[in-house]
């Protein structure tokens, strides 16, 4: 008998990703990883289900849990899968009641309340980070005690929702095990974006948590605005456990800002280089924080790619987003990672508040003058639990509904004065003008492998489609 099932509910790439589903990536569910790891380290009996890697529908994916018998089911879910999520919980309870339901992720955490009511066949709402809670969790209904007591959760009791204390954050990350990556349903059924990787096979990490950025279209709510990050010795850890078990020969570190801690990233790229570990590394930066020193350190120890997240060619667009950068430290810090022999990658979002077909213009142009080798163009996206999801209405059309909430699908956010047809053209046209540039169509020929070839072929195709609208 199986004491919890974590889950990542059915939800399909053209879900996820709307008409560039075959160049869209597949990620190991990391939380989920985490929170597995410590109920084994606490001796329940654990399992994970990743329905989006192994394909079940929702019947099958019912079908292969009651087999398990489990007590527990937890369910993990983002915006955009939270009525997948919904919808296999009350087909949990409908085939067996007695099985206790628990939702967790980013979306309960930003909208708890209205979540618990959407959805009835979800029995508990783990708030926040949740390795602490879901063991104290497990521990109270074990002992058939009432979870009053348990902070960090939403729960319903004699018909009414009650939230008990926050959970406060885990200062050192370190004491958590590491991932339990061995109870996915094998490391290959992942797969990364065609332009994320040098080598294959590939995985990524994460490897801090918090942001101390202020922009108004994230939601911090999670984690929380101060950063805690894992030693460099447990970083290394993970690249050599990654690297020795499954034979991964590329890692891509997802934090919002791996360049932050200067003396963290100093020893991680000594680690790296004195135990002659060979890997390729990619990680994400903002473009005030890096200078030639650090870019030249990282490039030594093996990254081969950062990304930026640029948004927009318009002060005025950065300045209401509250990124807290400028163009010029936009421009020196591509400048700089080229010049240390970096690839770049650069985030853009289009259709923001206050957004016009000047502003687009401006950032077309940034575009052009940037010397990126990749970049993603997606769609302002007010996510719950942002600061821009309370006021969007303000600045144009705002599309609530919560399986529409993904920057990588259509529109939800019109900004006044533009349309919905307009930002999609706009979308395609960007791309179109980057990617079908010789420079950047020889750049994916030269840097990919025979092992990529068969995706790069089937982005390319998806691309394609997309853009030339056939």
């Amino acid at each position: 008998m199986t004491d919890i099932i974590f889950i990542n509910p059915p939800l399909t790439l053209e879900e996820r990703y709307g008409k560039l589903a075959e160049a869209g990536s597949l990620e190991p569910p990391h939380g989920l990883c985490n929170l597995a790891a410590v109920c084994l380290r606490e001796n329940f009996a654990t399992e994970i289900m990743d329905i989006p890697a192994i394909g079940l529908s929702y019947e099958e994916t019912v079908k292969a849990v009651l087999a398990k018998s489990p007590k527990y089911v937890g369910i993990t879910a983002v915006t955009i899968s939270i009525h997948n999520a919904g919808k296999l919980a009350q087909m949990l309870k409908s085939a067996d009641s007695k099985i206790t339901v628990m939702i967790g992720g980013p979306h309960i955490t930003a909208l708890p309340e209205e979540t618990m009511n959407k959805f009835p066949s979800f029995d508990i709402g783990v708030i926040g980070e949740g390795e602490l809670t879901i063991i104290e969790l497990l521990k109270t209904l074990n002992q058939k005690q009432p979870p009053d007591k348990v902070k960090g959760i939403i729960f319903r009791k004699n018909g009414t929702l009650v939230t008990t204390d926050k959970r406060e954050f885990i200062k050192n990350l370190d004491e958590l095990p590491l991932p339990a990556w061995d109870l996915l349903p094998g490391m290959k059924n992942y797969r990364p974006a065609v332009a994320s990787c040098k080598k294959l096979p590939s995985t990524s990490i994460i490897t801090t948590r918090g942001c101390t950025g202020k922009c108004t279209f994230c939601d911090r709510s999670g984690f929380g605005e101060t950063i805690r990050g894992y030693s460099a010795e447990y970083i290394i850890n993970m690249i050599k456990h990654l690297q020795n078990k499954y034979g991964f020969k590329d890692i891509r570190i997802m934090d919002d800002n791996f360049i932050l801690f200067r003396s963290k990233i100093t020893k991680v790229c000594q680690m790296l280089k004195q135990q002659k570990i060979k890997i390729s590394w990619s990680c994400l930066a903002r473009v005030d924080m890096v200078n030639p020193d650090t870019l030249k350190m990282v490039k030594e120890a093996g990254c081969w790619q950062i990304a930026y997240g640029i948004e927009s060619g318009s002060q005025q667009i950065l300045d209401l987003l509250d990124k807290r950068i400028n163009l010029d430290q936009i421009k020196k810090a591509v400048h700089m990672t080229k010049k240390a022999k970096i690839k770049t990658l650069g985030y853009f979002m289009i259709g923001n508040p206050q957004e016009t077909e000047e502003t687009v213009n401006a950032t077309q142009k940034l575009i052009s003058e940037l010397d990126l080798d990749d970049i993603k163009i997606t769609f302002f996206t007010p996510y719950p639990g942002s600061k821009i999801f309370q006021t969007a209405k303000q600045y144009g059309a705002f599309n609530e509904d919560w399986r529409k909430l993904d920057a990588n699908l259509e529109p939800v956010f019109i900004p006044t004065g533009l349309t919905k047809e307009y930002l999609i053209k706009m979308q395609k046209q960007l791309l179109r003008e980057f990617y079908l540039k010789p420079k950047i169509i020889m750049s994916y020929f030269s840097r990919l492998n025979f092992r990529q070839a068969k995706s790069l072929y089937s982005a390319t195709k998806s691309f394609l489609r997309y853009t030339f609208g056939k």
